[in-house]
Order: C-alpha cells, then structure tokens, then sequence
C-alpha cells in the first residue's frame, strides 16, 4: 500500500476549501449519487445551513459514503472491501474544533474546522486492497460535518 503525499501534509495529495456544495438534499449515504458543480454559500448562513449537502467527488468512479449535515461523532460505516485504487476522501465542516476522519488502517487525518465553512479534498493511493475498513468522525458537537468518500482506478485521472 501507498499513500499519496503532499509536502509537510501527511495523507494529503490535493487540499482546497470552499464554500457549500449543491447535491441531493437526503443526506444518506448512497452508491452511485453523481455529484454536483459547486454552488456559493451565503457567509451568514448558519453553519448548520452550509453542511447540508455532501462535499463534490466528481472524479470516483464508486461512492462509498455521501453524509451531510452532522454534528459531533460517528461510526458511519464499514466498507467490507476497497480494490487498489484511489480513495478520495472530502470533509466539510463549520464550526470552532478539530473533526478527525479514520479510515480504518487506511488512513487518519484531522481538518480544524472554524466558524467560516471549508472543504478539505484528500485522496489516498492503495496499491493493494483492504478489507473490512472502518469509517469515522470525531467532532465536538458545535462543529457540523459532511463526509463523502469514493474510489477510481489506479488509472483514472478526475476530469
């Protein structure tokens, strides 16, 4: 297994924020939910208001997870097998406190979230597979997240 490594950012290959996202308004976790352009969030909003839809994924082939409007932790989910590939990984989150994503013994990273809503964008090269990995989110409960995860090939590039 490799990871993807940005300069000084362990488990960081590309990392941008910005502001909230149009997608389906349900919340749930789905398989294959295409994702949306990004939309301009209101800075006033509510943060509860700027994590309603699941961050954009554009580039997976396979969405594994698409969560929205959440506070505090959560054992989302496990995923009982993940092919070599990439896995990518975005958190949005508002709110003063740290939000901490594991995937299991694949990865573990912590975005600090703040009262302005950002989207960090990690994405996590697996040369090998895993089996039976293990979502979840620690986060105070003033901090509201969303969380999708998904999955390419090793030889597909997003568009």
């Amino acid at each position: 297994m490799a990871l993807v490594l940005a300069a000084g950012l362990p488990l960081v290959a590309g990392c941008t924020a910005h502001h909230g996202q149009d997608a389906p308004q349900d919340g749930l976790r789905t398989a294959a939910a295409p994702p949306s352009a990004p939309a301009a969030a209101t800075p006033s909003a509510p943060a509860s208001a700027l994590t309603r839809t699941p961050p954009d994924l554009s580039g997976s082939a396979r969405s594994f997870v698409r969560l929205a409007n959440r506070t505090g932790s959560e054992e989302v989910t496990v995923i009982e097998s993940v092919q070599p590939g990439t896995v990518a990984v975005a958190t949005e989150c508002a709110g003063a406190g740290d939000t901490t994503v594991t995937l299991g013994n694949v990865a573990a990273y912590t975005v600090r979230c703040t009262a302005a809503p950002s989207t960090t964008y990690n994405e996590i090269r697996l040369d090998s597979g895993s089996h039976h990995v293990e979502i979840a989110v620690t986060a105070g409960t003033r901090v509201h997240w969303g969380l999708s995860v998904g999955w390419r090939p090793l030889d597909h590039r997003p568009s």
